[in-house]
C-alpha cells in the first residue's frame, strides 16, 4: 500500500522479500546497506533470534530524489521459519512489489516450492490475489557447485514469465538490480491503467493532501495535550508513520513505526488466538516511557507515547474519544485517493526511470 504525501512531498513504497529460510533475502539487504551510500538509506533494522535468524523482519529504507519529490522504497526481508507465520504474513500487507528469493541449490526445490505456496496463502488470506501484486524473482546462490541451472529453475518456479535474476546475495551479484527492477515496479502502478482496481482493501495507494497533513496534525496535537503526552504517532502497518505530533529520541521514523506495527499486530493476533474478546490496545511501560496505542482501522491504529507516571486513565480517554473522528477521516481519505491519483501522473511517468538514477551510478 503506497503512500503519497503532497504536504511533506513524498512517496513511499513497500517491497518485501520473500522465500525460504537462509535463502539470502537478510544477505541481500545487508548487502545493499553496505554499498549505498549514507545518503541514500535509512537505519537497518534486524529483529534476529539468538541463531541470527530473522525473527520478525528486516528492514533498509532506500531514498532518492526527483521531481521534487523525495522517494522512500521499504525493503522488507520476511522471516523464513514456518512458526513465524504471523509475522511473515504482516510484513507482506499492503506491499507493493515482492522479490521472491528462490535457493538455487538443488536439494532446497522443496523448501522453494512451500515458500512459494505460502506466499499465495498468505496473499489470499490477506484478501489479495497475488497476481495483482508486481512480483519478481532471484535466483540466489549461483556460485554453488549444487546451484540447478538457470533454465531448470525457470521452468520450476517461474511458470509466470515473470522477470529474473541470477544473484549471489553474498557478494553482491545481482542484488543491486534486483531492487532497482522492484522499486520501478512498485512505481508502476502508480500510472499503470486499472492497476489499483485490482488491489484489495489493504493494498491500495493512499494520498494524502496538504490539508489532510494539516488536520492530522491538528488532531494529534489535541490528542497529545488531553493526555499530556509526550508524543503521539498515526501509524500505517505497512508504510510506517503517517503524522506525528510531539518529539520522538528516534530518527528512523519507518524503523520506529515498523517495530510499534509489528508488536501491536502480533499481540493482537496473540490475544485473539487466546481467545480474548474486542482486543482493542496495548499497553507497555519501560524504565522512562509509558506506550499505548489502539487501533483506528484495519491498515492504522494510534500509538501514545507519555511519561511512565502519566495517567493511564487519561491517556485511556483520549484514545476512545479522538479514535472515532480519525477513523471517519482516514475512511474519506481512501475513498477519494483514487480521483486524486491522476493528478500525480505527469510526476511518475515522467520520474520513473530517473527516480532511481542516484541509484544506479553507486
Amino acid at each position: 500500500m503506497a503512500i503519497i504525501h503532497e504536504a511533506t512531498k513524498e512517496v513511499i513504497c513497500k517491497v518485501v522479500y520473500h522465500g525460504a529460510g537462509k535463502c539470502g533475502k537478510t544477505t541481500s539487504l545487508m548487502f545493499l546497506n553496505h554499498c549505498l551510500p549514507a545518503s541514500h538509506r535509512g537505519r537497518f533494522v534486524s529483529l534476529e533470534t539468538p541463531s541470527s535468524r530473522t525473527l520478525f523482519f528486516d528492514l533498509l529504507p532506500v531514498i532518492t530524489e526527483a521531481g521534487g519529490y523525495r522517494f522512500r522504497y521499504l525493503l522488507y526481508a520476511t522471516p523464513g521459519q514456518e512458526y513465524y507465520q504471523a509475522s511473515r504474513k504482516l510484513v507482506l500487507k499492503g506491499v507493493d512489489a515482492i522479490v521472491f528469493v528462490v535457493d538455487s541449490q538443488r536439494e532446497r526445490a522443496q523448501d522453494n516450492w512451500q515458500a512459494m505456496e505460502l506466499l499465495g496463502e498468505n496473499m489470499k488470506a490477506l484478501g489479495q490475489s497475488l497476481e495483482n501484486i508486481p512480483m519478481l524473482i532471484q535466483y540466489n546462490k549461483r556460485d554453488l557447485q549444487s546451484a540447478m541451472p538457470l533454465e531448470e529453475l525457470e521452468r520450476r518456479f517461474n511458470q509466470r514469465h515473470l522477470l529474473s535474476f541470477p544473484a549471489i546475495a553474498r557478494t553482491g551479484d545481482g542484488v543491486v538490480e534486483t531492487m532497482l527492477a522492484a522499486a520501478k515496479m512498485a512505481l508502476g502502478r502508480f500510472w499503470a491503467k486499472g492497476a489499483e482496481a485490482g488491489m484489495g482493501a489493504l493494498f491500495k495507494t493512499s494520498v494524502f493532501m496538504e490539508n489532510d497533513s494539516l488536520h492530522f496534525r491538528k488532531q494529534l496535537d489535541w490528542v497529545r495535550k488531553e493526555a499530556e503526552a509526550m508524543a503521539v504517532l498515526l501509524v500505517d502497518e505497512g508504510t510506517g508513520i503517517i503524522a506525528s505530533s510531539g518529539t520522538l529520541t528516534s530518527s528512523g521514523t519507518e524503523s520506529v513505526g515498523a517495530v510499534l506495527a509489528t508488536n501491536f499486530t502480533a499481540a493482537e493476533e496473540l490475544a485473539n488466538g487466546l481467545g480474548s474478546a474486542g482486543f482493542s490496545g496495548l499497553m507497555q511501560r519501560g524504565s522512562k516511557v509509558m506506550v499505548r496505542a489502539a487501533r483506528i482501522d484495519k491498515r492504522r491504529f494510534l500509538v501514545l507515547v507519555c511519561d511512565r507516571r502519566a495517567d493511564r486513565k487519561r491517556m485511556k480517554d483520549a484514545l476512545i474519544y479522538f479514535r472515532g473522528p480519525l477513523a471517519a477521516y482516514l475512511e474519506q481519505v481512501d475513498m477519494m485517493s483514487p480521483n486524486r491519483l491522476p493528478q500525480f501522473s505527469e510526476l511518475f511517468s515522467t520520474t520513473s526511470q530517473i527516480a532511481l538514477a542516484g541509484l544506479e551510478k553507486n
